[in-house]
């Protein structure tokens, strides 16, 4: 077998997880920032990635080696998929792996967790005793149980978010034309019933045409004005224009989120975005930068499961 080059950008890769790829050939572990990828892929058989770099027709466009591309996320937003074909790139991901997935629950504890800080107003409540101010009143919050939570989308990660509002004692309606939601414990109802009774509603959707924007200006005046929205999918599939608008005139409660839209082109630097200005003097607003996934325990078992998916595909495509 033909020793090969490999790209890996996903920072700090579990070192457990290097020894798989280690026999194939050279291993450059390096996060190059978006200007800097295009020419490190010239020369390289296989990259391994996360999310934070866009494999878009340019970046692509020098990539003549590459046969490769794994990615240890299930969303693709972040590759041109259309390209990589052209191109006869394969695409790995973590997309369809139930197996695996059903044990990495970062992603459905975090919209859980921000459910809470909504409702508990916590964020605020923490920056007021930070300087000093001790006013309970002003920070009162809502209780969970016996109210209602709408889940769009019950797949993986809906169906743990189910789980966590039932144990809190909350009525869970879920919606998901592909999914027979009743089996995994929600109330199965249509899309407008989920919102004009939901007092929660989180996202779990993967992004697509039907699902951009899906969260615009109409449903947000068919939501209830005391409603709040957790989405931990896409930041695409809210407009967050129309969002902003919804928060300031109080037709909706809260959002919180870690996504947003364009993220992908952030870098590790936040540039100057609506939400995030807005976020500054309004507390009905969190956002923080895509945690889902981002916990050790996650991390771990995803990179050395990408990894050993890249391992296992090289080896029995003799590449």
């Amino acid at each position: 077998m033909e020793l090969m080059k490999i790209l890996v950008t996903i920072p700090n890769f579990t070192e457990a997880a290097r020894g798989a790829l280690a026999p194939f050939g050279e291993v450059i572990y390096r996060t190059p920032t978006q200007d800097e990828l295009a020419s490190m892929l010239a020369d390289c058989d296989a990259v391994l990635c996360g999310l934070g770099l866009r494999f878009d027709q340019a970046t692509l466009a020098g990539a003549k080696k590459l046969k490769v591309l794994a990615t240890a996320t299930t969303g693709l937003d972040h590759l041109d998929l259309a390209v990589a074909e052209v191109k006869g790139i394969t695409v790995l991901s973590l997309r369809g792996e139930e197996e695996f997935l059903n044990s990495i629950t970062g992603t459905a504890e975090l919209a859980f967790a921000l459910l809470l800080n909504l409702a508990r107003r916590i964020p605020p409540a923490l920056a007021a005793v930070k300087q000093g101010r001790w006013e309970r009143e002003r920070f009162r919050g809502h209780a969970l149980a016996g109210q209602t939570l709408g889940v769009v989308g019950v797949g993986r990660l809906g169906r743990m978010m189910v789980r966590y509002g039932r144990a809190f004692g909350k009525r869970v309606l879920g919606h998901d034309p592909k999914v027979d939601v009743a089996v995994h414990g929600a109330e199965p109802v249509s899309f407008e019933k989920l919102l004009a009774e939901s007092d929660f509603v989180s996202l779990h959707l993967h992004l697509a045409p039907e699902t951009t924007k899906l969260f615009n200006r109409q449903v947000f005046a068919r939501m209830k004005p005391s409603a709040y929205l957790i989405n931990t999918s896409r930041g695409e599939i809210v407009d967050e224009s129309d969002l902003l608008a919804a928060l300031a005139s109080g037709q909706l409660a809260g959002y919180a989120t870690d996504v947003l839209a364009g993220e992908n082109n952030f870098g590790e630097r936040a540039v100057s975005h609506p939400l995030i200005d807005y976020a500054q003097t309004h507390d009905n607003l969190i956002i923080v930068p895509h945690l889902g996934g981002m916990t050790y325990q996650s991390r771990e078992a995803t990179d050395r499961f990408i990894a050993q998916k890249l391992a296992a595909y090289l080896k029995n495509q003799n590449v």
